[in-house]
């Protein structure tokens, strides 16, 4: 057996129940050991089994794939002991993945899972079996005396298999295994079977052994404590060695050569150099390839006599290029299966982006009408997306409405064939934080304990625990001096990144020419009982099979929705480049003056505030914005230099030739096209290598790009530039290749960007109602197009019981009509029932005739009081707090008469609802009133339903106060933000005041808690960032919906681009009042000069009296004003309450507190 030795079962961490064994671990150790073969045998599934063969091959190590299977008792419908099935060949493989999909795709819900000996038999071909020790298929009703019905089955199997049949033994501690073992041998010598010694490997080491169990604790959900007197597992199931494995079998000799005899019998070669593509039937039976030229070439003229295109032969000429190269490739039929579902699609009226990523760089693409952008025009490169030199599957990643794209899917599925199309699926894993949680419940830890070290963990994306220790003290000395902590990280670093759950890949599908599992094994995802494939997208691309991203994009939705209130209200209007001009200068004002919000990828506040610098004046600068507009780039100085080179800044272009490729983009490298332009004209380059050159900078190989920059310096030497100008070059180009964008994709962005802008300018109401019906469950997103709306000269109606809709509507009146599915509380069944009982029988007369009609088992009381407190109810001429005080009175009413009127009774005297008026006497009077108080609850009411206020807003009830303490509005320092024309960063002490609707905790670095709230004050939100020091001074104050007077520095957010304040002080109204009011004025008119009203006014000022801010009263005749004159006791507390109050009594007009 010497230097033919593996374990041949073993379970990796993709088995998901059980195993630590991670397949790079198991592949390092297999080299350290100089093991020169491996198995992998998931419990019945082939999840790793691509991966794994890869990685084997990569490492020179043969590869052995195989599967651990219950077999299923026929009679009981209940697993009868699990088998090992091992690939001998391909065919064996293939057969592998037959029966594992069919296990899978005939399961029942809660069922277990199972092959039976028909399956075993059915695809027995190829397959080598192991009867799987212990726990095998001969395992427990053997240690029964149940021997004849085994020898049955093992007869049964050997008429199968024969020679492929193994009787499997294992020394792994697991109670009664040696009486097992000898009856085996025994039941083998009798049959004339072979044995072979296995140890169910699923760790690598036997210290990983409490390690293991924490993660099978995790699988079940229980806690390490049940699991203390386990019998399923022991800690010798680790990867034992040639020399531990012989010592444990020296009395089994064959059992050990039997290992190295079944190596040799299992190879598989599975290959990754062909693809895999279905069949397109082209509809008239002609050749797929006379088809296609015909498509392509009829759609090219098509676009040139529509676009009245000049230089025709440019455009042939690449046809028939890119056409060779697609031949070439063996990818026609991709491109007119691509074809042929967006065709579909757009012929059923399913909006369709026009491109995403690459593709938009291809002429054939756009002749299909797969794109919508002409490469020519815009200057694209198709090897940027198929480049012979670089042999790889195209993928075109398609955007289609979000509503419709699972249309889609299933017309691919109905036009290939439900056996040939599949969802993808995914892995999830044990990330740094999540597996930290999941070790500490495990062990039986304290929530608040754990949860304190999982916080301890940096937010952000692919972070390690081991990352997190170095870059946090405080985790790392918890870790070095509490030995429970450590035990905690200790266990979570091993069980880090290992798979956890499986879920469906939420755009990809895949398309086989034949039955998907004669290419991939099937799973059924338990908790959504659907069928997905077992590779991920990336195995399935190894394997040359076509997947397709079906993306759904809101965006698009959003512009459907737009045209068809549009084509109700105006008529047809289009939207391609043929329809509208991208040179309109109404809609480069729009974007020149920042009104961008709803407008995709430019309506954020950073992209808003380079806008403004900007003044982009033509669509090759939105393209160059949305290339410019990510983290890398932003980094950097590009986009200032972009900014300065537009604006008149001279530009110095090291070589003539630079400046025809760069002139686009005022002299920055910006595309990934153009790096490759460039190194063709300069460095004669084919377009082919400059797309492995692009390549290669983008990965910073630095051999390869020594290499590179060798050939390109000599190519350019052939074109007399000198070698220190190409170097030079060449150096820049490496530098801004790391930034580079592909710019198919910015172009075809940028278009929707274009055609969203365009719908704004021409269609606001249109456009934004639709944008705000798309995106009504997202409060801050609806929070942002009210702003827009307002912005764009819309009045927002407040919502309607007896008007509005679902969704939000376009009114003729320049208005937009809130819809009442963007109510918080009340639900889509409500509303639809609500709206078809008005179209039915008319509007709602009032809440009483409401609650008779509607049905208040799908119309609850919370969906009423969120209906009320929104305003939807206010048609009824009644205050909302009224309203709600009268609706158990009005449920009931409702609830009765809906009753007698079900049992068919009909009442003598009937009270009508109509005719009922509402019972002043027994609600709450105050309720009623109109006062700062009710006012202030109502608004807050509102905002509890709405995410923002609508009808009113708290801060206006004190406007006049807050101006007078001069005190500038939040949107003045935005203004100010998007009209700064310096580079320098935005910074400038503040006081702002505004009611908090928003606040978070937030960590930062290390150990270190910031909260952030969120201030509104009726112009704008505004950040504010809160220091622990400083919330620990004023965290008494900070409560939602209170009005506050907030200082600090308003300063630019390096991370979103948006203002936030730094906080250094918190007050409140009424401690503004006391400290900084000089002065507060009563004017009394000669209506309110009266023994009552002044009685009134004594009463409230005598418990605010011998205070620090004197009060002056005014009479007013009317030709006089009369001061009266007080003593110092008369100098008042100007508290809430009492000018509230006061208010209330005479009217806030005639109540004024003054700062100056």
């Amino acid at each position: 057996m010497k230097n033919n030795y593996t374990q041949l079962h073993l379970h990796s961490s993709y088995s998901l129940r059980d195993s630590t064994i991670n397949i790079d671990k198991l592949i390092k150790l297999a080299k350290k050991s100089k093991i020169k073969s491996l198995a992998i045998t998931d419990h019945i599934n082939m999840f790793a089994a691509i991966k794994f063969y890869q990685k084997c091959i990569d490492n020179n190590i043969k590869p052995i794939i195989g599967c651990e299977i219950p077999l299923k008792n026929k009679l009981s419908k209940q697993p009868d002991g699990i088998f090992i099935a091992l690939c001998q060949n391909f065919d064996g493989y293939k057969n592998l993945i037959k029966l594992i999909s069919e296990i899978h795709v005939k399961k029942r819900p809660n069922e277990n899972s199972g092959a039976t000996l028909e399956q075993l038999d059915k695809y027995n071909k190829g397959i080598l079996i192991l009867t799987g020790g212990r726990k095998g298929i001969f395992g427990s009703n053997l240690l029964i005396d149940n021997i004849i019905e085994k020898t049955k089955l093992a007869k049964s199997l050997k008429d199968t298999f024969d020679d492929r049949l193994y009787m499997q033994v294992e020394r792994t501690n697991i109670n009664n295994e040696e009486i097992y073992n000898n009856k085996i041998i025994l039941m083998a010598d009798e049959l004339g079977l072979p044995i072979v010694a296995t140890n169910g490997v699923l760790f690598l080491e036997k210290l990983d052994f409490d390690a293991h169990e924490v993660r099978v604790c995790i699988n079940k959900k229980i806690k390490l404590e049940d699991r203390v007197n386990q019998q399923e597992f022991t800690e010798e199931q680790y990867f034992k060695s040639e020399k531990e494995m012989t010592e444990l079998f020296n009395d089994l000799p064959d059992a050990l050569e039997n290992i190295s005899e079944i190596i040799k019998r299992c190879n598989i070669h599975i290959s990754s150099d062909s693809y895999h593509l279905p069949k397109f039937n082209t509809p008239d039976n002609r050749s797929i390839y006379d088809y296609f030229d015909h498509k392509v070439e009829s759609g090219l003229n098509e676009i040139i006599k529509k676009n009245n295109l000049q230089n025709t032969d440019v455009y042939y000429d690449r046809l028939k290029a890119e056409i060779n190269v697609i031949r070439e490739m063996g990818f026609v039929s991709y491109f007119l299966i691509v074809h042929e579902f967006i065709d579909w699609a757009k012929n059923n009226s399913i909006p369709v982006g026009p491109g995403r990523g690459s593709g938009a760089g291809s002429l054939v693409a756009y002749s299909l009408d797969i794109t919508s952008i002409d490469p020519i025009k815009h200057n694209l490169l198709f090897e940027r997306f198929l480049n012979p030199e670089r042999i790889s599957m195209p993928d075109f990643d398609i955007d289609f409405c979000m509503i419709n794209r699972q249309r889609i899917i299933d017309h691919i599925t109905d036009l290939y064939g439900e056996n040939k199309v599949s969802q993808i699926i995914t892995y999830g894993s044990l990330s740094a934080r999540a597996v930290i949680r999941d070790v500490g419940r495990v062990l039986g830890m304290g929530y608040n304990f754990v949860d304190r070290i999982a916080k301890m963990i940096p937010f952000s994306v692919g972070i390690t625990i081991l990352d997190a220790l170095k870059q946090n003290k405080e985790l790392r000395k918890d870790y070095e001096s509490n030995d429970e902590i450590r035990n905690l990280i200790d266990t979570s670093k091993k069980l880090e990144g290992l798979p956890r759950n499986v879920g469906k890949h939420a755009a990809g599908i895949v398309v086989a020419p034949n039955d998907i599992d004669d290419f991939i094994p099937l799973y059924r995802v338990e908790e959504s009982d659907e069928i997905v494939t077992q590779y991920d997208k990336d195995d399935i691309e190894k394997l040359g099979l076509v997947k397709f991203d079906i993306l759904g994009l809101r965006t698009l939705s959003i512009i459907d929705k737009a045209l068809i209130v549009i084509k109700e209200k105006h008529g047809d209007i289009g939207l391609s480049h043929e329809d509208i001009t991208v040179a309109d200068k109404k809609v480069f004002n729009l974007l020149q003056n920042k009104l961008t919000s709803g407008v995709f990828q430019l309506e954020s506040s950073g992209m808003k505030r380079y806008m403004a610098r900007l003044k982009p004046d033509c669509f090759d600068d939105i393209v160059a914005l949305v290339a410019l507009y990510r983290p890398g780039p932003l980094g950097t100085n590009m986009v200032d230099d972009f900014i300065n080179n537009k604006h008149g800044r001279e530009i110095d272009y090291e070589h003539p030739l630079l400046e025809p490729i760069l002139s686009e983009t005022y002299g920055l490298i910006l595309y990934q096209e153009q790096v490759m332009e460039i190194s063709r004209s300069l460095a004669g380059y084919s377009l082919g290598e400059a797309d492995l050159l692009r390549r290669a900078m983008g990965k910073k190989k630095k051999d390869e790009m020594e290499t590179h920059r060798k050939k390109f310096i000599d190519g350019a030497k052939d074109r007399k530039i000198s070698p220190i100008i190409a170097s030079s070059i060449f150096s820049k180009m490496e530098k801004f290749a790391g930034y580079g964008f592909n710019k198919s994709h910015s172009v075809a962005y940028a278009f929707i960007s274009y055609q969203t802008a365009f719908l704004k300018t021409y269609y606001t109401s249109e456009f934004l109602s639709s944008a705000l019906s798309s995106d009504m469950d997202n409060t801050d997103k609806v929070i942002s197009l009210i702003d827009a709306s307002i912005e764009m000269g819309l009045k927002i109606s407040q919502p309607d019981i007896n008007t509005s809709e679902y969704n939000f509507l376009s009114l003729e009146d320049k208005s937009i009509l809130y819809g009442l599915g963007a109510i918080k509380g009340v639900g889509y069944n409500a509303v639809v029932h609500i709206i078809e009982e008005r179209q039915n029988n008319g509007d709602y007369k009032n809440l009483f005739d409401f609650c008779e009609r509607v049905s208040l088992s799908i119309v609850n009381i919370g969906a009423i009081d969120a209906l009320i407190y929104s305003g939807s109810f206010d048609c009824f001429k009644e205050s909302r707090l009224s309203l709600k005080n009268s609706l158990d009175k009005a449920m009931k009413y409702g609830q009765h008469k809906q009753t007698t009127k079900d049992a068919g009774q009909h009442e003598l005297f009937e009270n009508k609802s109509e005719s009922f008026s509402f019972d002043k006497t027994k609600v709450d009077l105050k309720s009623n009133l109109d006062t700062v108080e009710t006012r202030l609850k109502s608004y807050n009411l509102e905002k509890k339903v709405l995410g923002f206020y609508l009808k009113g807003h708290p801060v206006n009830e004190y406007s006049d106060e807050i101006n007078s303490m001069s005190i500038k509005s939040i949107d003045s320092y935005f203004q100010k933000l998007y009209n700064n024309e310096s580079t320098d960063d935005f910074s400038e002490l503040a006081t702002i005041s505004g009611v908090i609707i928003n606040s978070r905790i937030q960590r930062m670095g290390q150990d270190r808690f910031i909260n952030i709230i969120t201030i509104d004050d009726s112009t704008h939100r505004l950040e504010i960032i809160i220091y622990p020091d400083v919330y620990e001074k004023y965290r008494s104050l900070i409560k939602e919906n209170e009005i506050l007077f907030i200082s600090g520095t308003i300063s630019l957010d390096d991370y979103n681009g948006d203002l936030s304040m730094k906080a250094n002080k918190i007050i409140d109204l009424d401690s503004a009042r006391q400290k900084y009011s000089k002065e507060v004025e009563i004017f009394l008119s000669s209506e309110l000069i009266n023994d009552k009203i002044l009685k009134k006014i004594v009463n409230l000022l005598e418990p605010h009296k011998n205070g620090k801010c004197p009060l002056t009263i005014k009479c007013l005749s009317q030709k006089h004003i009369v001061p009266l004159d007080l003593d110092k006791e008369w100098f008042i507390n100007p508290t809430s309450m009492l000018i509230n109050n006061l208010s209330d009594l005479i009217g806030k007009e005639n109540i004024i507190v003054k700062y100056q």
